[in-house]
C-alpha cells in the first residue's frame, strides 16, 4: 500500500469529520480501510474514489469513522480520575458529568457505578462518542461480566453477559457526537467534563480549541479533567489550573 493512498484518506476524514489521524496509524488505519473494501467487494482505490465523489452511504461513512478511531476502553480503567470524579460529584447535590470521546460506555456506566456505591442517587452521566456503532453499543448496556461490576446495578443474562439495571440505564445517556463540529451537544451546564486518551489524537492547536470549548460549557466552579499531559499545557482566562499528580484538572472560575 503507498504512502498517497494512506494520505489521501486521512485527508478524506480531515475534511468531512475533522477527524486527525496521527502519522504512527496511518498505516494501520489505511489497512483496516483496505479491508472493509474487500468485504464490500471493493479495493481501496475503488472505495476511496466513491468517497471522493460523494457517493459513500451514511452507513459507509460511519464505518470509515469508526475504524479512524480508538475504541479502546474497560471499567474504572484509571482510577485515580475515577477518585476525583466521585469525590468532585458527591459534594454536588444534582452532579451532571460529561464524558467526551466515551467509547463503548463503559467510563459512563463507571462513573453511575461508583456514585450508586458513595451513596449517590441523585445524577446524570451523559457520554458522547464520534462513533454511531460505540453509542449503540453504550446504550444497550449489556458487557462482559467484570469483578467490579455486581449484582446491585446490573443482572447476569441466560448468554453470561451482564446487563445493567434499566434504572441505572435511565441516569446514564449517550450521544453521537462529533466534538470539533458545530452541533451543540445535547447536555447543558454539566459539573464535571472527563476526557481521557482522545485529545492525544489530535494536533495541539486543536486539543486547545476542544478544551476551550468543553471549558464554555462549565458552570463557575466546575471541573475538566483530562488525562496527565493531554492538555498539551493549555491555559485560559476561564480556568484555574489544579495541582494534580494523576490527571491535569482545571476549575472554572
Amino acid at each position: 500500500m503507498d504512502l498517497t493512498t494512506a494520505f489521501d484518506w486521512v485527508e478524506l476524514l480531515a475534511e468531512r469529520f475533522s477527524v486527525e489521524i496521527d502519522e504512527d496509524r496511518t498505516i494501520a488505519f489505511t489497512s483496516a480501510i483496505a479491508r472493509f473494501a474487500v468485504s464490500l467487494g471493493e479495493d481501496i482505490d475503488s472505495l476511496g474514489m466513491r468517497a471522493r465523489q460523494h457517493k459513500l452511504s451514511a452507513e459507509e461513512w460511519g464505518q470509515v469513522l469508526h475504524l479512524a478511531t480508538n475504541h479502546e476502553t474497560r471499567f474504572f480503567r484509571y482510577m485515580p480520575v475515577m477518585s476525583l470524579i466521585t469525590n468532585f460529584a458527591i459534594a454536588l447535590p444534582n452532579p451532571r458529568i460529561l464524558s467526551v470521546g466515551c467509547s463503548t460506555g463503559e467510563e459512563v456506566y463507571s462513573i453511575a457505578t461508583a456514585l450508586i456505591g458513595a451513596n449517590k442517587v441523585s445524577f446524570a452521566v451523559h457520554g458522547i462518542d464520534i462513533s454511531e456503532r460505540c453509542v449503540q453499543v453504550a446504550k444497550a448496556g449489556v458487557y462482559r461480566a467484570h469483578p467490579d461490576i455486581g449484582d446491585s446495578v446490573s443482572f447476569i443474562s441466560a448468554s453470561g453477559h451482564r446487563t445493567f439495571h434499566m434504572w441505572l440505564r435511565d441516569l446514564c445517556t449517550f450521544e453521537q457526537h462529533n466534538i470539533v463540529g458545530d452541533r451543540k451537544i445535547g447536555f447543558e451546564r454539566p459539573d464535571i467534563i472527563v476526557t481521557q486518551n482522545m485529545l492525544i489524537y489530535y494536533r495541539v492547536e486543536t486539543r486547545h480549541q476542544i478544551l476551550a470549548k468543553l471549558a464554555s460549557m462549565l458552570p463557575p466552579g466546575g471541573h475538566l479533567i483530562t488525562g496527565p499531559a493531554e492538555d498539551a499545557r493549555w491555559k485560559s482566562a476561564v480556568v484555574t489550573r489544579i495541582s494534580n499528580s494523576n490527571a491535569s484538572v482545571f476549575q472554572k472560575v
